[in-house]
């Protein structure tokens, strides 16, 4: 009976621990204040990308994050060559600030943003280099690692000029 106790044990702690691993996501700075994300692109010389999302209500902005912001793939490109800022526009309105608020309305009208989601890059001047709106019910980012992949190659074209 004690025996069977711990292989039932051992067992249980094994496919816990797989679970855990396997659902582990990947966590990405994100900046808080639009203003410090242009100051670090402008030192670090890297282009910004801004997620404009309704995070509390939009459904596929959720699925996105889920599928592609909290994979292990984004963070990686994330942090080697981007700032990320998150320009959130949630129903509940204690999760932004009043100065995100006003700064995320002011970045939306700029870059002419009215779905979500929308991923803008831009430079570290306020350049529009590319965007992409949406997120299919197949749930397939490849689309999205090819924007990001694209929008890489025109900044190191920009860069040769």
């Amino acid at each position: 009976m004690r025996t069977m106790k711990r292989m039932i044990f051992s067992l249980l702690f094994v496919v816990g621990f797989s679970s855990a691993i396997m659902a582990q996501k990947y966590d990405v700075n994100w900046e808080k204040e639009y203003d410090k994300a242009v100051e670090i692109a402008r030192k670090k010389n890297k282009p910004i990308l801004i997620f404009f999302t309704g995070s509390d209500w939009c459904g596929p902005c959720k699925m996105l994050v889920e599928d592609f912001f909290e994979s292990k793939r984004f963070g990686k490109l994330a942090r080697e060559n981007f700032v990320v800022y998150k320009a959130d526009f949630p129903k509940n309105s204690y999760l932004v600030t009043l100065s995100q608020h006003k700064k995320n309305n002011y970045l939306s009208r700029m870059y002419g943003v009215n779905s979500y989601p929308t991923i803008v890059v831009i430079d570290k001047e306020g350049k529009e280099l590319g965007r992409k709106s949406g997120y299919n019910l197949m749930r397939d980012t490849r689309y999205h690692f090819k924007f990001l992949k694209d929008c890489l190659l025109y900044t190191s074209d920009a860069a040769d000029e």
